[in-house]
């Protein structure tokens, strides 16, 4: 079925989302590490908004809501780390979904490992991480635009998992 938006007209809120579940996206653990009373602490989300944005310099972006409890504490310690989730990891991010005052424990969620250049927790066994200094934040509608610098990268052959049409799926080679 085929709509058309009337001149004029805004666009719904579940009309959006509805035409944005059909592109596929791939599905980011992201976490910071904040000091907070003489203690650290860790925290991470799912992001499922994660790009690059350019080569030379390396950097990469996100959007996060801009009520966001991980947006304030990112802000705060101006430090980051993306690890491209693998395709059996649904279960820790369905976790990472959740809201702030429901994620306690990430650090005993996944088999994580402190990235050497940011001492955020990464993802050993998916497809890949990025660390990152927070470059800047913008707001933008109901989000901000989270810019990084890429300090560091690892590459994994592995698969990952993406999500698509409100749901977890992998990838199948074509042909």
């Amino acid at each position: 079925m085929s709509v058309s938006q009337a001149p004029g007209r805004a666009v719904k809120p579940p009309e959006l989302r509805r035409i944005l579940g059909q592109f596929v996206t791939g599905v980011c653990a992201v976490t910071t590490v904040v000091e907070e009373a003489g203690r650290i602490r860790h925290d991470a989300i799912a992001v499922n908004s994660f790009t690059s944005v350019s080569l030379e310099p390396p950097l990469v972006s996100m959007y996060l809501r801009s009520d966001s409890t991980f947006l304030r504490q990112l802000r705060a310690s101006g430090r980051w780390a993306v690890s491209f989730v693998g395709s059996t990891d649904r279960e820790l991010v369905r976790l990472l979904t959740r809201p702030a005052d429901r994620r306690e424990g990430i650090e005993q969620a996944a088999a994580w490992e402190t990235g050497p250049l940011t001492g955020c927790l990464t993802l050993p066994d998916g497809p890949g991480t990025l660390e990152c200094a927070l470059k800047l934040t913008q707001p933008l509608g109901d989000h901000h635009l989270v810019v990084g610098e890429v300090l560091g990268v690892a590459y994994r052959d592995h698969e990952p998992l993406v999500f698509h049409r409100g749901g977890f799926t992998g990838v199948a080679p074509l042909g």
